[in-house]
Protein backbone atom coordinates (compact mmCIF):
# COMPACT_ATOMS: atom_id res chain seq x y z
CA UNK A 1 0.00 0.00 0.00
CA UNK A 2 3.02 2.57 0.22
CA UNK A 3 4.05 2.16 -2.54
CA UNK A 4 0.96 3.38 -4.49
CA UNK A 5 1.92 6.97 -3.86
CA UNK A 6 4.97 7.00 -5.73
CA UNK A 7 3.54 4.63 -8.57
CA UNK A 8 0.86 6.82 -9.27
CA UNK A 9 2.83 10.19 -8.90
CA UNK A 10 5.59 8.10 -11.52
CA UNK A 11 1.94 7.43 -13.96
CA UNK A 12 0.59 11.22 -13.63
CA UNK A 13 3.97 11.73 -14.88
CA UNK A 14 4.25 9.18 -17.67
CA UNK A 15 0.84 10.91 -18.75
CA UNK A 16 1.69 14.42 -19.15
CA UNK A 17 5.38 14.57 -19.62
CA UNK A 18 6.85 11.65 -21.07
CA UNK A 19 10.27 12.53 -21.56
CA UNK A 20 10.85 13.69 -18.34
CA UNK A 21 9.52 10.48 -16.81
CA UNK A 22 11.69 8.54 -19.27
CA UNK A 23 14.20 10.66 -17.20
CA UNK A 24 13.15 10.30 -13.98
CA UNK A 25 12.79 6.27 -14.06
CA UNK A 26 16.74 5.93 -15.30
CA UNK A 27 17.76 8.23 -12.68
CA UNK A 28 15.67 6.30 -10.24
CA UNK A 29 17.05 2.99 -11.53
CA UNK A 30 20.70 3.99 -11.60
CA UNK A 31 20.88 5.54 -8.28
CA UNK A 32 18.59 2.36 -6.64
CA UNK A 33 21.52 0.08 -7.92
CA UNK A 34 23.91 2.57 -6.99
CA UNK A 35 22.64 2.44 -3.17
CA UNK A 36 22.56 -1.39 -3.66
CA UNK A 37 25.56 -1.66 -4.47
CA UNK A 38 27.65 0.76 -2.57
CA UNK A 39 25.92 -0.62 0.22
CA UNK A 40 27.47 -4.44 -0.29
CA UNK A 41 30.90 -3.36 -1.97
CA UNK A 42 31.67 -0.37 0.80
CA UNK A 43 29.68 -0.95 3.63
CA UNK A 44 29.39 -4.85 3.73
CA UNK A 45 25.35 -4.64 3.94
CA UNK A 46 23.25 -7.05 1.61
CA UNK A 47 19.72 -4.61 0.19
CA UNK A 48 17.34 -5.93 -2.04
CA UNK A 49 16.48 -3.48 -4.81
CA UNK A 50 13.59 -3.08 -2.66
CA UNK A 51 15.21 -1.75 0.18
CA UNK A 52 17.45 0.34 -2.09
CA UNK A 53 14.36 1.86 -3.85
CA UNK A 54 12.74 2.27 -0.45
CA UNK A 55 15.97 4.56 0.40
CA UNK A 56 15.96 6.62 -2.59
CA UNK A 57 12.07 7.44 -2.25
CA UNK A 58 13.06 8.26 1.59
CA UNK A 59 16.18 10.45 0.65
CA UNK A 60 14.23 12.56 -1.94
CA UNK A 61 11.12 12.85 0.93
CA UNK A 62 12.65 13.77 4.37
CA UNK A 63 14.78 16.42 3.32
CA UNK A 64 11.46 17.90 1.46
CA UNK A 65 9.93 17.81 4.80
CA UNK A 66 12.34 19.29 6.73
CA UNK A 67 12.24 22.15 4.03
CA UNK A 68 8.73 22.38 5.15
CA UNK A 69 9.15 22.47 8.59
CA UNK A 70 11.79 25.75 7.98
CA UNK A 71 9.34 27.11 6.07
CA UNK A 72 6.60 26.66 8.80
CA UNK A 73 9.01 27.80 11.76
CA UNK A 74 10.13 31.30 9.58
CA UNK A 75 6.15 32.12 9.02
CA UNK A 76 5.64 31.28 12.56
CA UNK A 77 8.40 33.35 14.19
CA UNK A 78 9.36 35.39 11.17
CA UNK A 79 12.76 34.18 10.75
CA UNK A 80 12.99 33.67 7.04
CA UNK A 81 17.08 34.34 6.50
CA UNK A 82 19.54 32.08 7.96
CA UNK A 83 22.97 33.40 8.05
CA UNK A 84 26.78 32.58 9.65
CA UNK A 85 25.77 30.24 11.99
CA UNK A 86 22.17 29.23 11.22
CA UNK A 87 23.42 28.53 8.12
CA UNK A 88 25.33 25.75 8.86
CA UNK A 89 22.64 24.69 11.12
CA UNK A 90 19.87 24.37 8.70
CA UNK A 91 22.98 22.19 6.40
CA UNK A 92 23.35 20.26 8.78
CA UNK A 93 20.14 19.60 9.25
CA UNK A 94 19.48 18.81 5.70
CA UNK A 95 22.39 16.85 5.79
CA UNK A 96 21.37 14.68 8.49
CA UNK A 97 17.69 13.99 7.08
CA UNK A 98 19.32 13.09 4.16
CA UNK A 99 21.67 10.21 6.11
CA UNK A 100 18.68 9.33 8.08
CA UNK A 101 16.76 8.51 5.01
CA UNK A 102 19.24 5.98 4.32
CA UNK A 103 19.31 4.95 8.20
CA UNK A 104 15.68 4.49 7.87
CA UNK A 105 15.21 2.26 4.54
CA UNK A 106 18.29 0.46 5.15
CA UNK A 107 19.02 0.06 9.10
CA UNK A 108 22.50 0.31 8.80
CA UNK A 109 24.67 2.94 10.88
CA UNK A 110 24.96 6.59 10.91
CA UNK A 111 29.10 5.79 9.20
CA UNK A 112 27.71 3.55 6.88
CA UNK A 113 24.76 5.10 5.54
CA UNK A 114 26.57 8.80 5.30
CA UNK A 115 28.80 6.40 2.73
CA UNK A 116 26.28 5.32 0.58
CA UNK A 117 24.58 8.76 0.83
CA UNK A 118 27.88 10.55 -0.53
CA UNK A 119 28.22 7.68 -3.26
CA UNK A 120 24.33 7.99 -4.12
CA UNK A 121 25.33 11.74 -4.47
CA UNK A 122 27.94 11.67 -6.68
CA UNK A 123 26.62 9.12 -8.81
CA UNK A 124 23.41 11.08 -9.33
CA UNK A 125 25.13 14.45 -9.85
CA UNK A 126 26.95 12.37 -12.55
CA UNK A 127 24.07 11.03 -14.67
CA UNK A 128 22.23 14.32 -14.33
CA UNK A 129 24.99 16.14 -15.95
CA UNK A 130 24.95 13.29 -18.11
CA UNK A 131 21.37 13.05 -19.17
CA UNK A 132 21.50 17.01 -19.84
CA UNK A 133 24.34 16.50 -21.83
CA UNK A 134 23.10 14.39 -24.03
CA UNK A 135 19.57 15.97 -24.15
Amino acid sequence: MPILLPILAFIALLAFAPEAALKLGVWFAVTTATVRISADKLVGCAVSYGEAAWAVIYAAILPVLVIFGLLSFGASTGITQFQGTGAFVVLAILLGSFIAAFMLALRTSFKDSAIIAAVSTIASVALALLIRALT
